[in-house]
């Protein structure tokens, strides 16, 4: 349980983060705590079936949760750590992860993940005929890709198929990428599990009760494991973490969009505001992420935890 210390802070952080009592599930911490429990694994089961109905091909009984750290194959290869990693009863594997910091080439990240479960699902030995399991890759999303324009779809599904025969599709690697920021139903519009599930990543940090529309036992799960008085010491600080880092982040897209606007204004160019756009954030993004570990490292925050939270290693953290 948390502190009375912690309590205080924790009024403090939800006059800037939202008036509730719960966690927002868009953040790490909270997210893998409410869906990437060993012990309470009806909500997962429950999202990978309601967003992957479409890609299964029969509904999801069990899953065992996995290690999400894949060590990479060679020396020079980088590791990575997924938010959720699991299998079913069938074989196939399952990524889930949830993002809420805009990245240009998401997709191929998530391509690029899915390719290390594979290599890592490869048994030892020379007589693998590279039938690996299907991978499903289930990607939240709380910001919006430029990759899908106008659409309105909220879940989109990219696979391989054959461009002169569409109708001849490679199921091996399923990417499934839901746009949170794009998911704008008030409660009372929700009428699916699937959309309360949306309905309950976005705004579940807004309330002090879990609402009475979120009937059923999947819903009383998922809000307990949000609730923020029940968080361990370690659980609050990783939150904290991720609010400092999420606020941080927010502040500084902010500062870069205008800055890079200002930029292409100068250049008197319509082009120029793109490209001072882009650079602004690239600036941006960099010296959040620096920001965000210095305030972390202030507060007395573990380095491990602070390297996790920023993706700068520990021996940049030391010199910052």
């Amino acid at each position: 349980m948390i502190s009375e210390n912690m309590r205080k802070e924790l009024k403090e952080l939800q006059k800037i983060e939202g008036k509730g009592k719960f966690a927002n599930l868009t953040l790490d911490m909270p997210f893998k705590k409410a869906f990437g429990s060993e012990t309470e694994k009806e909500p997962l089961i429950a999202t990978l079936n309601a967003c992957l109905e479409r890609k299964l091909k029969y509904p999801i009984a069990d899953v065992d949760i996995k290690n999400p750290y894949i060590i990479g194959q060679t020396k020079g290869s980088r590791d990575t750590e997924l938010d959720i990693r699991c299998r079913d009863s069938q074989g196939n594997e399952f990524i889930v992860e949830m993002q809420i910091g805009r990245q240009k080439h998401f997709v191929k990240r998530a391509n690029y993940y899915a390719s290390m479960v594979i290599a890592a699902s490869a048994p030892k030995g020379d007589d693998w005929d590279f039938d690996y399991p299907s991978i499903y890759s289930l990607n939240f999303l709380n910001f919006d890709l430029d990759i899908w324009g106008k659409s309105d779809n909220i879940i989109h599904h990219v696979s391989f198929f054959d461009e002169d025969m569409p109708e001849l599709r490679f199921d091996s690697v399923n990417l499934v990428f839901v746009r949170l920021s794009r998911f704008e139903k008030s409660l009372e519009e929700c009428e699916s599990f699937r959309d309360k599930l949306f309905f309950s990543l976005r705004h579940a940090h807004e309330f002090d009760e879990k609402p009475a529309q979120l009937e059923g036992d999947l819903f009383d799960k998922i809000f307990m494991a949000a609730k923020i008085a029940s968080f361990t010491s370690r659980e609050y600080e990783e939150y904290r973490a991720g609010l400092m880092r999420k606020w941080d982040y927010g502040a500084s897209m902010k500062f870069a969009k205008e800055e890079g606007v200002a930029e292409g204004w100068k250049s008197g160019k319509a082009e120029g505001i793109t490209i001072g756009e882009a650079k602004g954030v690239a600036i941006g993004e960099a010296k959040g992420v620096l920001r965000t570990a210095r305030q972390m490292k202030a507060e007395g925050l573990s380095f491990n935890l602070i390297s996790r939270v920023t993706g700068l290693s520990e021996d940049e953290i030391e010199r910052l």
